[in-house]
């Protein structure tokens, strides 16, 4: 007879740090000139706290749903990077508009004006534009797809533990019309 996997409750408690103990942490998926291995490795402990995995499957599947989250925290911060880097880019963008027309009318642009431009401005930059809205939108919904579709883990354990699971997990959340 063959065993496999822990029996106790002690066993199955310490087999679910596996994945931190026995080095999945060595392929972080830290940038490091920005991430420390340290944060990774907090964060990868208390989700698979959280999930509590047990066996080989749902330990790496509990490393993928840690992985996703991981990168969806970064989501954020590149929303924030490119409204405050087109925000630094308005006075360039001012100064290079108010030569323009003043070599096409051969008058300078009045101060007073370009104030009231520059907030209306302020406040339109506080959203990424274009392509790159795009690119969080799709990026953010390529992470919560993937993310929704790793927590089968939730019905990998509730079958375990003999309890009901739905046959299929729906994700609702598209763009509408689509």
């Amino acid at each position: 007879m063959v065993r496999r996997g822990p029996r106790t409750s002690e066993g199955k408690a310490a087999s679910g740090r596996n994945a931190v103990t026995h080095g999945l942490t060595a392929e972080a998926p830290v940038v490091r000139q920005v991430e420390s291995v340290e944060d990774w490795e907090y964060h990868l402990e208390q989700v698979i706290a959280s999930l509590e995995p047990e066996g080989y499957v749902e330990t790496q599947l509990a490393v993928r749903v840690a992985e996703l989250l991981w990168c969806q925290r970064r989501i954020p911060q590149y929303e924030a990077d490119k409204i405050s880097l087109s925000l630094d880019q308005m006075p360039d963008d001012y100064s290079a508009v108010s030569r323009y027309g003043a070599a096409v009318t051969g008058r300078p642009i009045k101060e007073s004006f370009m104030l009231d431009k520059i907030k209306m401005q302020t406040g339109i930059r506080m959203l990424p534009d274009g392509d790159p809205l795009r690119k969080i939108t799709r990026y953010e919904s390529h992470l919560h797809r993937q993310l929704i579709q790793t927590l089968q883990l939730e019905a990998r354990q509730a079958r375990r533990k003999g309890e009901p699971t739905p046959l299929a997990r729906l994700d609702i959340s598209g763009p509408p019309g689509s």
